[in-house]
């Protein structure tokens, strides 16, 4: 009988997919200077969020009016409080808050850049959600009839009309029983600065800035099944998905940032002190259509939605807000300089999966050949599987060879195998 190699003295399987992890991994670290070198950079943070000083509120070319003493109507004791609705928008490049002093929160927060279903500007504050379980910046108070109220009086606001980032604007009232101050203050990032605080017959009370219920861009039944509420501390990240959340729950702190998210938006609070904040999760329902693309169809679905409450515990409530995309650069250029022992910005929300050490420079890779060689998603990849294919094709032809000696010793195996099958495994003869 001709002489043969053992086939299993070639390189076992396991050692070749190990090989092939290890390639793959080398040419992506090799990629990372060209990524780093072309790539798009993160934005270095405004002086303005570093040191927390804020300019005054910047008036757009036409004045702004503002509330006079006689619209400001005293109550019974002394108090501070408006006669009737007014509203303030403010914008920047990115986008375009309308504010109403009744409740001193949000009625409409507008992306620029980003556009909705039907092609117009995208608006974040999910309208059907809002009307039912409160508008953004709304305040938490664990007493209802109270929260109740200070959602609904009439502000006085430091500022009406159209206001130009950056600016700030301050809510007050004020009664016999309780006196509540909001103060915003705007940049031309996608951040807001949150200052609030409550006092209830003379004591400060907890009272926590809200994002209550969804984004806009919720529109169908599955994008409300990808809701999450996500808080990190320092090198722990947390996403907590729908099934697992209880509405009016409160999570203890610590935390660097708390908010909620879907697939594409977030919004998360940044306190500036850690260690004094809780999160109140929100989650309630309600009736969207089945079908959005057969309007005759009046079927609905009843969906989940979520909604987050942050703030300090103990007191007067001083953070930051993002309300933006969950765009990679933009959320690596929004610094939390509270974290320690990993980056210290937000790109924690986008979440990369186990095995994120992979697929996060596989990701930045493929953006920089859209960027840099061609603007088109579908060919980006087609190059970049292109390119890891020849990378690993010496792998791939040293597999082929071995399978070929597999093929030709095949039949001598199979003769050895026929000779020797009478004899069991342990007979000496075998």
């Amino acid at each position: 009988m001709p002489d043969f190699k053992n086939p299993q003295q070639e390189p076992g399987m396991e050692r070749r997919l190990l090989l092939v992890f290890a390639l793959t991994f080398l040419i992506i670290l090799a990629f990372q200077p060209l990524v780093k070198k072309y790539g798009p950079q993160p934005a270095a943070p405004k002086p303005e969020q570093q040191t927390q000083n804020f300019p005054a509120a910047t008036v757009s070319p036409k004045p702004a009016p503002t509330l006079s003493r006689e619209q400001i109507v005293p109550p019974a004791g002394p108090g501070r409080q408006a006669s009737s609705e007014d509203e303030t928008v403010i914008e920047n490049d990115l986008y375009k808050i309308r504010f109403t002093n009744r409740g001193g929160q949000v009625k409409s927060w507008i992306l620029k850049k980003y556009t909705d279903e039907r092609g117009g500007p995208l608006e974040l504050v999910h309208a059907a959600a809002a009307e039912k379980y409160g508008l953004p910046l709304s305040l938490w108070i664990y007493d209802e009839l109270l929260r109740n109220k200070v959602n609904s009086v009439l502000y006085v606001a430091s500022q009406t009309g159209s206001l130009s980032a950056p600016a700030e604007i301050t809510f007050e009232y004020s009664d016999h029983d309780v006196a509540v101050r909001k103060n915003f203050s705007f940049d031309h990032t996608y951040v807001v600065r949150v200052e609030t605080s409550v006092q209830y017959k003379g004591g400060e009370l907890p009272a926590f800035p809200m994002w209550p219920a969804g984004f806009g861009d919720q529109t169908n039944p599955s994008s409300y099944a990808s809701s999450l509420i996500e808080y990190q501390y320092n090198t722990k990240i947390e996403r907590l998905a729908i099934k697992k959340i209880s509405g009016g729950n409160t999570i203890p702190g610590p935390f660097n940032w708390a908010g909620v998210a879907d697939q594409y938006f977030s919004a998360v609070f940044l306190p500036d002190e850690p260690q004094n904040v809780a999160m109140v999760t929100r989650r309630n329902s309600i009736d969207v259509p089945k079908d959005r693309q057969k309007p005759e169809n009046k079927e609905t679905l009843k969906v989940d939605i979520l909604g987050a409450a942050v703030g300090n515990p103990k007191g007067t409530t001083v953070e930051r807000i993002y309300v933006g995309p969950k765009s990679l650069p933009v959320l690596e250029s929004v610094r939390v300089p509270t974290i320690s022992g990993t980056d210290q910005d937000l790109r924690g929300l986008v979440n990369f999966g186990f095995f994120g050490i992979i697929a996060r420079p596989l990701f930045l890779w493929l953006k920089w050949t859209y960027s840099h060689i061609v603007p088109n998603w579908g060919w980006a990849i087609v190059i970049q599987t292109l390119i890891i294919n020849i990378a690993l094709l010496p792998l791939r032809v040293s597999q082929m060879k071995s399978m070929l000696k597999m093929q030709r010793v095949a039949p001598q195996i199979k003769s050895i195998q026929e000779k020797y099958k009478k004899y069991s495994l342990r007979d000496p003869k075998r």
